[in-house]
């Protein structure tokens, strides 16, 4: 949530009379697991096109009145829900980001950032350390594979719009590879786009049984293969006209990073490209969102898997066999698009 402040409180914040740490602690993260449970148990679906009162909200979403009344006043108070005399529907706010007809609908991702809150017990080890007890995938179970992946589609669908027209590759392209693609949304929009193309994804097999059926509603079977391992440790196939590497460089540390992106650029044909998707670090220190969210992956980054979040420059000192690097500032605050050419 992004608070609204009444002109009273923005006055007390300027002057620091407003007790931020009290939001930060408490506020902020008990909404974020409230908004969880509302998207889980299907709360926005149920108000989407009525006008219901909180008995009628509770019987249908299968919460108690007192829980249901806290959880609608505070869907109100943070905009997403609206009160209409006694009764409550959907904003235009929440219906474009909370119910599933909306193609920006973010459910999946909400539902996948849940799974992370059990994992975030044990962060004080993570940062004392560098690195979690276990990674994340050791511990997943396969339900939580498969919000996993229709998380990461959400997650592509929110930034499909802004990037399709940035990856141009080569004329005639033949072979496109998307490195922990998982929902392989990407390695589709590019086959759509040329006709001459076929994509692999390459992800972990867990991942991949849930992306099957994605490629399979697509209808693009034939021209989309999925490819699972370890991409660290397997080799990349060769003479790619293209290799997409979207969300994967904050997994690792930057050795680690750095290799990975020496090993696709190797595996490109000449004048082949590399597109690196991720949040990264902004250079100057100024305040704002496009800050603040890489450091957030950052920390859950380093939680998860032991990983980081990089700036474009560390990246394109990665890139020592290219011959351009380019940077795309997308209008998602804080991720960032770098297109390589070998």
């Amino acid at each position: 949530m992004i608070p609204r402040l009444t002109l009273f409180e923005r006055l007390l914040h300027r002057f620091h009379f407003l007790p931020t740490p009290v939001m930060d602690a408490f506020g902020n993260v008990i909404f974020g697991r409230a908004l969880m449970i509302a998207v889980r148990k299907g709360l926005f679906e149920t108000v989407a096109d009525r006008l219901l009162t909180i008995e009628e909200i509770s019987h249908e979403s299968q919460l108690s009145v007192s829980g249901t009344e806290l959880l609608v006043d505070a869907f109100v108070a943070s905009g997403y829900l609206k009160r209409v005399g006694g009764r409550y529907t959907v904003t235009a706010e929440g219906k474009k980001w909370l119910v599933k007809s909306s193609p920006s609908y973010l459910g999946n991702l909400v539902r996948y950032f849940e799974t992370l809150y059990d994992r975030w017990s044990y962060m004080d080890y993570s940062i004392e350390h560098g690195y979690p007890p276990k990674p994340y995938f050791q511990m997943f179970s396969e339900e939580d594979w498969k919000i996993y992946v229709y998380g990461m589609w959400d997650l592509a669908r929110l930034l499909i719009g802004d990037v399709r027209n940035k990856i141009v590759l080569p004329r005639n392209p033949k072979r496109l590879l998307d490195i922990g693609g998982s929902h392989a949304l990407y390695a589709i929009e590019c086959c759509q786009r040329y006709p001459s193309l076929n994509a692999v994804v390459m992800d972990f097999d867990n991942a991949l049984q849930h992306t099957a059926a994605i490629v399979r509603d697509s209808g693009l079977e034939e021209r989309v293969a999925l490819l699972g391992g370890d991409f660290t440790k397997i080799e990349l196939p060769l003479e790619q006209d293209g290799i997409l590497m979207f969300n994967i460089i904050h997994g690792f540390r930057e050795e680690d990073s750095r290799m990975l992106v020496v090993r696709s650029l190797r595996a490109l044909k000449p004048g082949g490209k590399l597109y690196i998707l991720d949040q990264m670090k902004e250079k100057s220190w100024r305040s704002g969102i496009a800050q603040f969210v890489p450091l957030m992956v950052g920390l859950n980054i380093l939680n998860e898997i032991g990983g980081n979040t990089y700036s474009f420059e560390q990246v394109k000192r990665w890139c020592v066999d290219a011959s351009a690097v380019k940077r795309f500032r997308l209008r998602l605050p804080g991720v960032t698009l770098v297109e390589v050419t070998k």
